[in-house]
């Protein structure tokens, strides 16, 4: 493992505890949480995969993982836990289902403006509650990729991107800065909103997004 590599690994463990810390403030044992954005476990041995899962420290029948990849076998793995499959776009859950939503850096990867727009029409749909996160599109470091200030110019980064990390493109990252989020949050069906900042050496690395719909 070189340095860059450890350093990075230390930092984003890092990251994750201080969003898992500022979530645990808020959630109360009893309420119950979707988590949405979680990955097949078919894969083991990575303990970045599916953090919040693996680190849920209330009664797992309060838990309920929602992703787009096959999950079968996932209950067995992780027994008295619900999970489920959809194709995107609407969840299928009902209204105010939940009593909160989970989900760490996923709106990148959801598709366009109008897509991320679903997406958090749809958290604040199914749950009173609703906790994300994502990337700053102007942290200097990518943290897909880990290039350095190309992912602030999307033309350079994406034919980068096509030569290095041909699987990474415009329809699977769409990167927010602060006042992109601020304004999709602004357009969606929220009625309550509030932007966190997680900095690291003063630079904003990652947002929180804390948010409800009465």
């Amino acid at each position: 493992m070189s340095i860059i590599t450890g350093l990075k690994k230390k930092v984003m463990e890092h990251s994750r505890q201080n969003k898992l810390q500022h979530f645990y403030s808020l959630f109360r044992e009893g309420e119950s949480v979707l988590d949405v954005g979680v990955s097949t476990e078919a894969k083991r041995g990575l303990p970045a995969r599916n953090y919040f899962l693996k680190n849920y420290r209330y009664d797992p029948g309060t838990y309920t993982g929602l992703g787009i990849e096959d999950l079968a076998g996932m209950e067995d793995m992780f027994p008295g836990k619900r999970f489920v499959q959809y194709q995107g776009g609407k969840f299928p859950f009902s209204d105010k289902e939940f009593t909160w939503v989970f989900s760490n850096a996923v709106i990148e990867h959801v598709g366009d403006r109008k897509a991320q727009l679903l997406f958090i029409n749809e958290m604040v749909r199914v749950a009173h509650n609703v906790f994300f996160t994502t990337p700053n599109k102007y942290f200097p470091v990518e943290s897909h990729t880990n290039v350095l200030f190309l992912h602030w110019n999307d033309q350079l980064f994406f034919r980068w991107c096509t030569k290095n990390r041909p699987e990474i493109t415009r329809d699977n990252l769409h990167l927010l800065c602060f006042s992109q989020l601020q304004k999709l949050l602004n357009d969606s069906d929220s009625t309550s909103a509030s932007l966190f900042k997680n900095r690291l050496l003063g630079i904003p690395m990652t947002f929180t997004s804390i948010c409800t719909k009465v």
